[in-house]
């Protein structure tokens, strides 16, 4: 490339450089400028916006000064009187109504009931909703601001409490005006169009329907911003304000939209001309300086040519010199003396070349005594450098290029030493690359060695986990031997050592068997400490749940919670009821279940199907309810089935597994299952197994004989906050009494003494902890003789066995004796029942008494933990306290009195643990009292880190941790050798 080539060049690249840096200065400015005005906008918007709601809002006071001061209207209100509220509320709304002020006046009691309406109908749903109604009852004090009511219509609303007798609130009144007037008004100031939308973004009022269809469903109205909208050959400056109610909800947003595409032209057309007049002019100055460039170096070039022309020993060359003050002049000059000192280089390199001959004879003669003292391979290297180094002497001196026809007087005598010095050299380094090569392969060895026994422990750790996790699965069949009226299999083939896929069967009473089935996302041990959790929450909320859809949405709140990995699982679950063969399911994303109808046809469920669990908070989930008759078979499978691929990667999917269950007839579930494994085995032959295969198989043999008894409803806790939308209730066992013949009538059951205290048998310091006490039971029958018409006494039980300690407890679940253990013989009216003890109702119980007190000593076993909780719930429900009090005291004594039991004791001996509740102003207290070792759990357990991921958490830790979560209050104090922890808890709040 020619010097006045780099230099344009050079030059060019500057210019540009230049020119981008500016243009990206302007750039960043242009788009400050932007933010600043974007700012600027949407707080000067925001600001007129709340001013124009602020005094629409303003001009409602005055109308709720009148109501608010009219105290036949209030005490109406208080009564709960619709009627008498219409009576005192008609004038004034005809007075409003003629202002023209208020669009539309409620009237609502303190629970929310709609006592006026403006519109005329009680039936209409009101403006607020509960929460807004509880905040405004238990706060006192008005809300105001723009709210939205159910038909989805944006108002300016003030609502304020109705006051009697001090600080009581009667009610709450609810005035409204029509957005219309500050949306024209806001119209009139900002030359936009404006759209009131909700936080779907559907449009509910505009001044402009048209254009609004531009925008819908695609802005958000989380985030204030001002942003520019392309549409086809038109620009809109679209601002973007979060509309916010009393409570700082975002329940919409304001847009405002103005046509733009006439600015957006002009600035287009500013930056072409810009842009062109920068490139025009940087072109004009480029040719211009390549020009000049040419014609400055034309005497350098010609000064080049006759350098050329000396370099191949042509020195009748000339150049004419014009100015030899210049440039070229001085050139001039210096060749002269260039040719001049060519003349005497040759001469000096004939004298050059005698030397390097006389050289190269002495080194000759040298190198050969060197030889005859060496070796014969030494020898050989000797002479075979010998030869190289004449041959390129030779090759030297025939050369035609005198200027490279020799290096000087020592060249070949560097040459010879360089040689031989490179000979070692190579020898030196051969051998350190041979000592580097061996202590590299025995650090690979070393690292090999520490890279194995890493994997070997590795592959131990998840070897156990595979076994830990297969182990926690139900793997005894069949897992219930005393039910014949259904047969159950399940199996699960991990893709890896740990799977990601779970199932699991239990019963949820006599009559209710649980089935449930799940699939998380991922695979290896995230997904299966995943599942172990759903698995976990989905068996402990099953009891206590009315329908599957409950039961998932509470485990699907409780996984959401705290899921920062973003994990999710598919899963369904379903209650069969044994007696009617009535399935009540709920789908969580996981694929339908399939009926095998008679062993021949077979039918999909697919009528319900929700989110998978973890994705969402909140969610509500439907339940389903299908049939099954005798010989049918349901079967459950994950994904893995239907998705497994064969080598190539076609699916086995759902059309093939209905093809391979049709017409298997009424076989085993276990036959079943093999069946389809088999089935996909062949399907997918040398194909890599991707996914978990899961399947769990039930048949209904026989719908459930009763017993001949009464049978009640099971006792369930209602979730808090999970009502089951969506579905039935799963349903309860309901039996109807055993037929009494005609001849001997049966009176009705005398009542049961109901006992709270537990009756312990002493226990020697020597013994072991003493077992779970029993539970006794007395038999009802009737009397012998026909007694009088009498109220019927209290039964006596006569004493029980002394093989355990005994307990009597009123319940209303279904009681019966065990017919292992002899009866209790009860005397009834002086009359003694012989009859076996049969399955009775006992008659309903009347509403329980409060006893804001209760003493409870049981011994330092975890079986106790039950009897506990028993009591735990009686209290709980005799004092009239919401069931969550229940669950999370019971969860509270669970882990405290666990850790008692399981490090306070280190003899092995009988201990007794005091439990003391107490109801005190709204305050459950509760005491633990134990004569262990001194431990203070809310001080020396260490405290759990939330941050960590879950698969960075070491398991436990979060009991303690959990107690004081649910406790407003706790303390732990030693006091003559035992431990005292308390724990308080403000009863009158409900939890959600």
């Amino acid at each position: 490339m020619l010097l006045r080539t780099r230099v344009t060049l050079i030059v060019s690249i500057t210019y540009s450089l230049l020119v981008a840096g500016l243009t990206f200065a302007g750039l960043k400015s242009e788009e400050l400028a932007d933010e600043r005005y974007a700012q600027a906008t949407l707080n000067g918007q925001e600001i007129f916006w709340r001013k124009l709601v602020e005094n629409t809002v303003q001009r409602l006071e005055t109308d709720a000064r009148g109501i608010a001061g009219n105290m036949q209207i209030v005490t109406a209100v208080d009564h709960r009187d619709p009627a008498q509220t219409l009576v005192h509320m008609g004038p004034l709304a005809e007075a409003m109504k003629t202002r023209g002020t208020v669009s539309r006046l409620e009237i609502l009691d303190r629970d929310g009931e709609l006592l006026y309406s403006s519109r005329g109908s009680l039936l209409e749903p009101p403006i607020l909703d509960a929460g807004t109604v509880r905040a405004i009852v238990d706060g006192k004090r008005p809300v105001r601001g723009v709210l939205q009511d159910a038909s989805r219509t944006f108002t300016a609303t003030l609502a304020f409490p109705l006051q009697i007798g001090g600080d009581e609130v009667a009610g709450i009144a609810v005035l409204a005006a029509d957005m219309q007037p500050p949306l024209s008004e806001f119209q009139a100031s900002t030359g936009s169009d404006i759209f009131l939308v909700d936080r779907n973004g559907h449009l509910a009022q505009g001044t402009n329907d048209a254009l609004w269809s531009v925008f819908n469903g695609k802005i958000s109205v989380r985030k204030s911003r001002l942003l520019t909208w392309a549409e086809g050959e038109k620009y809109y400056s679209v601002v973007v304000l979060p509309v916010q109610d009393g409570f700082n909800r975002v329940i919409g947003a304001l847009v405002t939209a103005r046509d733009v595409s006439e600015t957006q032209a002009r600035q287009r057309l500013i930056r072409v001309i810009a842009i062109g007049a920068v490139i025009g002019f940087l072109v004009l100055v480029l040719g211009i300086f390549y020009v000049y460039l040419r014609r400055s170096f034309h005497p350098l070039d010609e000064a080049i040519a006759v350098l050329n022309a000396l370099s191949r020993g042509d020195t009748s060359v000339t150049l004419e010199v014009r100015n030899d003050k210049d440039e070229i002049g001085r050139i001039a000059g210096t060749v002269g003396v260039f040719r001049e000192n060519t003349v005497k280089l040759d001469l000096m390199q004939q004298r050059r070349e005698r030397q390097r001959r006389r050289q190269e004879l002495f080194i000759r003669l040298q190198m050969l005594k060197l030889s005859e003292m060496l070796e014969e391979e030494a020898r050989a290297a000797i002479l075979s450098d010998m030869k190289q180094i004449e041959a390129m002497a030779e090759r030297k001196a025939g050369s035609e290029d005198a200027a490279d026809s020799g290096k000087g007087e020592l060249e070949v005598l560097g040459v010879a030493f360089q040689t031989m010095s490179d000979r070692i050299r190579e020898q030196h380094l051969s051998l350190e690359t041979l000592i580097a090569e061996r202590t590299r392969e025995a650090e690979v060895l070393r690292e090999a060695l520490r890279t194995r026994d890493q994997l070997n422990a590795l592959r131990q750790e998840l070897d156990f986990a595979r076994e830990l996790q297969l182990s926690s699965l139900p793997q005894v069949f069949p897992p219930f031997p005393d039910r014949d009226e259904f047969q159950i299999h399940a199996a699960m083939v991990p893709a890896k050592e740990v799977g990601g896929d779970f199932y699991d069967f239990f019963l949820l009473d006599h009559h209710h068997l649980g089935i449930v089935i799940g699939d998380a996302s991922g695979k290896g041990v995230p997904a299966a400490m995943f599942i172990a959790i759903a698995r976990s929450l989905i068996k402990a909320v099953a009891p206590l749940s009315r329908s599957p859809g409950e039961c998932l949405a509470f485990v699907n709140t409780m996984l959401s919670a705290d899921n920062p990995q973003t994990l999710f699982a598919t899963c369904f679950y379903a209650v069969v009821d044994t007696r009617s063969g009535e399935v009540a399911f709920c789908n969580a994303g996981h694929p339908p279940p399939l009926i095998l109808r008679q062993g021949q046809n077979v039918d999909a469920i697919r009528d319900v199907s929700g989110v998978a669990l973890g994705v969402m908070e909140d969610l509500e989930y439907d339940t389903g309810t299908f049939t099954i008759a005798p010989d049918d078979t349901i079967v459950l499978y994950t994904d893995g089935v239907t998705e497994a691929q064969d080598v190539s990667e076609t699916l086995y999917d759902e059309p093939r597994l209905i093809q391979t269950l049709r017409g298997l007839g009424p076989i085993h579930p276990e036959q079943v299952i093999a069946t389809v494994q088999r089935a996909v085995e062949a399907f997918v032959g040398d194909a890599p197994q991707f996914d978990d295969i899961t399947m769990l198989s039930l048949r209904f043999d026989r719908v459930s004989v009763h017993d001949g008894g009464i049978e009640t409803q099971q006792r369930r806790l209602m979730l808090t906050g999970f009502q089951g939308s969506g579905g039935e209730a799963v349903p309860e066992p309901v039996s109807t009494p055993s037929p009494t013949p005609p001849s001997t009538p049966v009176p009705p059951p005398a009542p049961i003494a109901v006992s709270v205290s537990a009756v312990r048998a002493p226990a020697a310091p020597t013994n072991p902890p003493a077992k779970r006490p029993r539970i006794m039971v007395q038999p009802v029958s009737a009397p012998t003789s026909a007694p009088a018409p009498t109220p019927a006494p209290t039964p006596t039980v006569a004493p029980a066995p002394a093989k355990a300690p005994v307990m009597a407890v009123s319940t209303a679940k279904l009681i019966k004796t065990d017919a292992a253990k002899p009866a209790v013989a009860p005397v009834v009216n002086g009359a003694s029942v012989t009859k076996r003890p049969r399955v009775v109702m006992q008659p309903p119980k009347p509403k329980p008494v409060p006893h804001t007190r209760l003493e409870v000593t049981i011994a330092n076993d975890l079986d106790e933990l039950a009897r506990l909780a028993g009591l735990v719930d009686e209290f709980v429900e005799r004092n009239s306290m919401p069931e969550r009090i229940s669950f999370n005291l019971n969860l509270c004594l669970d882990e405290l009195i666990t850790n008692i039991v399981s490090y306070g004791y280190e003899d092995g001996h009988h201990h007794d643990i005091h439990v003391k509740f107490a109801l005190d102003n709204g305050r459950l207290i509760t005491e633990i009292i134990d004569d262990g070792k001194e431990y203070n759990p809310f001080t020396d357990a260490p405290e759990p880190d939330l941050a960590l991921d879950v698969d960075d958490r070491p398991i436990g830790g979060l009991g303690v941790f959990l107690v004081k979560e649910f406790m407003d209050r706790t303390d732990y104090r030693r006091e003559g050798g035992t431990n005292i922890v308390t724990l308080e808890k403000n009863v009158t709040e409900q939890e959600s």
